[in-house]
């Protein structure tokens, strides 16, 4: 082992021990795209540490001018001594094999962080810092790739953007088109039905035209990848940080977008089943956000082997307490209804619990009694435009 590799190793080890009394696993399948497992078990601490933070700082957000913006001085002390070993561990791993990014959104939240947080006495937040989202589902902690990809004998140096279950997101500019593509990359410890689904996702969304589903152009075999149009941000992301400053008439935009890009899907006959806030993609234009539906691995299609004799019941906003019982295969538009106005309601709302709201057209939509839910897409909408107009009044 070289001086360099001794200085790296020494690096893991000695920010590992900074944590030793911390050290947990809780998160550390998050981090399954780095392959030394000290690095993995530092991911996963500092992970839990932050949202810890972030979950306790969350009672006293969003920070107005009349919200006790206090926050104490144990939690002010623990997420700046983790903020800090995580940027300069990043900073130290920088331009080695184990070079990792901070996610977009909680990087800029760290910075904030960094800049109001005080070792003693508390530390007072910030005017304006708005309710954080708490990662349990997304790595903070991101590999950086530096692999490209070829086409026309041209280098396009890759960027890792986001994780799925089946798959790994990056994108790239594309200096003759002078704009941004993204490539979607099967995960090399898929089984053979899963990467069968994984091409079957691609040669569905090849085959929908619509402005409202993301565009697809190529799928490369030796590499179980696809080319596709690159959008700007999840509806998540989206939400989350406009939240305050979205008016009802851009809430009403996106949802009927959302509501004529399923209009489309079903009538092409699918049912995409994995309807959720981070599968709904956003595309900025200078005037206009446009919807771009996503993430069709799960998608339904009349009498395919793939869909017949499904067990594992998927979908963050599916009907679990029905679909546990008939089984996912027997997945159909009543489910779909659900799933749309839960998401539907988020729009509106960000709220993602759906318990002791009041709200007409969430009650009718998710109701216990599938017979009671909605028939058509065009009641839902006309519902969810009313809800709208009476928030507006």
């Amino acid at each position: 082992m070289n001086k360099n590799d001794l200085s790296i190793r020494n690096t893991i080890t000695s920010t590992k021990k900074q944590l030793e009394n911390l050290l947990t696993e809780e998160y550390i399948t998050l981090y399954n795209d780095f392959e030394d497992c000290d690095l993995k078990l530092i991911f996963s601490t500092l992970h839990k540490q932050i949202i810890k933070c972030f979950k306790s700082m969350n009672s006293r957000l969003p920070a107005t001018e009349n919200s006790n913006r206090y926050y104490w001085a144990d939690d002010s002390r623990a997420l700046l001594q983790v903020l800090k070993i995580s940027k300069k561990f990043q900073e130290e791993l920088k331009n080695t094999i184990y070079a990792f990014k901070i996610d977009e959104d909680y990087e800029e939240l760290f910075d904030i962080c960094i800049d109001f947080l005080k070792e003693s006495f508390g530390s007072k937040i910030p005017i304006g810092l708005d309710t954080i989202t708490i990662y349990y589902e997304i790595p903070i902690f991101i590999r950086v790739s530096n692999k490209v990809i070829r086409n026309d004998n041209l280098n396009f140096e890759l960027k890792l953007i986001g994780n799925g279950s089946y798959a790994h997101v990056f994108k790239y500019k594309d200096d003759y088109y002078n704009k941004f593509f993204a490539i979607k990359r099967a995960k090399e410890d898929l089984t053979d039905k899963e990467l069968k689904r994984f091409q079957r996702e691609f040669e569905i969304m090849k085959e929908l035209k619509s402005p409202y589903i993301l565009e697809v152009y190529y799928f490369k075999k030796d590499t179980n990848e696809y080319c596709m149009e690159y959008a700007d941000l999840t509806l998540q992301k989206y939400i989350d940080k406009k939240n305050n400053k979205l008016k009802i008439e851009e809430r009403k935009s996106i949802g009927l977008q959302i509501i004529r890009a399923f209009k489309y899907i079903w009538n092409k006959g699918f049912l995409h089943r994995d309807i959720s806030p981070n599968n709904i993609l956003l595309k900025k234009y200078h005037d206009v956000v446009v919807v771009k539906i996503s993430d069709f691995g799960l998608v339904k299609i009349p009498e395919s082997d793939l869909t017949k004799h499904e067990t594992e019941l998927k979908g963050s906003f599916n009907d679990f307490s029905d679909l546990s019982q008939i089984g996912f295969e027997n997945y159909d538009k009543v489910h779909e209804i659900y799933a749309l106005t839960r998401i539907l309601f988020f729009v509106a709302t960000r709220k993602t619990r759906i318990e002791n709201q009041k709200c007409d057209f969430l009650e009718k939509g998710t109701n216990g009694d599938k017979n009671k839910r909605y028939k058509t897409l065009e009641e839902l909408e006309k519902d969810f435009s009313g809800f709208l107009e009476n928030l507006e009044n």
